[in-house]
């Protein structure tokens, strides 16, 4: 790769919104880009490279000796509060390096849980709503049911004399 072709290729790198980090075996990181930096909230002077990626993220959550496993995974930063989808892989060289995108998905969990919330809320007023037309449906049924009786009870009563009339009329 030429050096305008390699400047170029980490331009993009440092420029790329998503955070990256590369490691090594031992899971010490060998280099960063600035996004990786903002979405663990880590200081641009705090010197890092060298350092476990895990033990400057404040917890496990990425290791180069399980990146078929960590492919995709989402994964919880505690510190920062962040939801990170993980894109690793392995840069197949001599020194055993591995690469991992840390792709800032917080809002976008955020705003599916809120949905999945206002789902659950949804239903929950349906089902009551379900319920309470049935119960003044069930009231209803009730009030016309006995309605319905005393209307018959009278309508016999009236019947009745009217019969009773006419029998004395004869």
């Amino acid at each position: 790769m030429s050096a305008n072709n390699k400047s170029r290729a980490e331009k993009i790198i440092e420029y790329d919104p998503n955070g990256l980090v590369v490691v090594d075996k031992n899971n010490c990181i060998i280099q960063v880009n600035k996004a990786f930096l903002h979405i663990f909230q880590i200081d641009v002077t705090e010197k890092i490279v060298g350092k476990n990626v895990n033990d400057v993220l404040g917890q496990d959550i990425f290791s180069s000796t399980d990146i078929a496993k960590d492919k995709g995974k989402i994964k919880h930063h505690f510190r920062t509060g962040k939801v990170v989808q993980l894109i690793s892989f392995s840069l197949c060289d001599e020194d055993c390096l591995s690469a991992c995108f840390f792709v800032d998905i917080t809002q976008h969990f955020h705003s599916k849980r809120r949905l999945q919330e206002m789902k659950r809320e949804t239903i929950e007023k349906a089902h009551k709503v379900i319920n309470k037309q049935m119960r003044v449906a069930q009231e209803i049924a009730s009030l016309l049911g006995e309605t319905t009786a005393e209307t018959k009870s009278t309508l016999y009563n009236l019947l009745k004399i009217i019969d009773e009339e006419e029998e004395i009329n004869e």
